[in-house]
């Protein structure tokens, strides 16, 4: 987690990496065969809130596969309405179906603790460029972190691949099950489609690829949202450490 922190602490959200480290909860994901948690708000005026999201983010070239509706969201994570209001646009592009599925084209939510095995990083790779829509430009993709018994004379792994023609060589840091944040944004960056460029939540967990036009408004947005996000979070650390005082 070291080089997280270190690649976060000018952002302002390191904050936030570090809560969700050790355990801080997460929106609630309910499942279709779930019933819906009681609201914390009116009903009323959360489908008034969630329509006025939804027509943002549509306006920034955001459209879900299916239609979203007050079930989808954990309100009562954001703290009712008026919190969701605060961080709409990453909260919507959080939402992915059952199997993990995004609800919206070209985004990718991304937890760093992902590195459980030699090929995690083809793997990774495969995933963000098909959420990206760009699988097609990559080819011969290779990896290994060299876990076993000889990884002390190989600490450092590797990843290969071609991309539109062009062979790429990455060196891979390994530290526990944390990825390599360098070579995550390489590849986010090489998945960009044309036309298009790759944003992301201060956090490094929602990636979005934005037509061109959209990205400083994007990438403004979510930088408020990001803020929004850590007082929410002191909030609930501060509750928590005066609870049954």
């Amino acid at each position: 987690m070291g080089f997280w922190n270190r690649l976060l602490a000018s952002s302002g959200v390191d904050r936030i990496i570090d809560a969700r480290a050790a355990g801080a909860p997460s929106p609630r994901r309910r499942r279709g065969s779930e019933e819906p948690e009681p609201l914390c708000c009116d009903p009323r005026e959360a489908a008034q809130v969630l329509l006025l999201a939804l027509d943002n983010a549509a306006d920034l070239g955001f459209t879900p596969l299916r239609e979203i509706t007050v079930d989808d969201i954990d309100f009562n994570f954001y703290n009712g309405a008026a919190g969701f209001r605060l961080e709409h646009l990453s909260a919507l592009l959080q939402l992915t179906e059952d199997d993990g599925t995004p609800l919206f084209e070209r985004s990718f939510v991304f937890d760093p603790e992902c590195v459980e095995s030699n090929d995690t990083y083809a793997q990774l790779l495969w995933q963000i460029t098909d959420a990206a829509g760009t699988r097609d430009r990559f080819v011969d993709v290779h990896c290994d972190l060299h876990f076993g018994p000889a990884f002390a004379d190989n600490p450092v792994g590797e990843l290969s691949y071609v991309l539109d023609g062009e062979k790429v060589n990455l060196d891979v840091a390994v530290e526990g099950d944390w990825a390599d944040p360098e070579v995550v944004r390489q590849i986010l960056e090489d998945a960009t489609p044309e036309g298009h460029r790759w944003v992301s939540t201060g956090d490094y967990c929602v990636h979005v690829w934005v037509p061109a036009e959209y990205a400083e408004e994007v990438a403004r947005i979510f930088a408020m949202e990001d803020t929004a996000a850590e007082a929410r979070l002191a909030g609930r650390l501060h509750e928590e450490r005066h609870a049954g005082r």
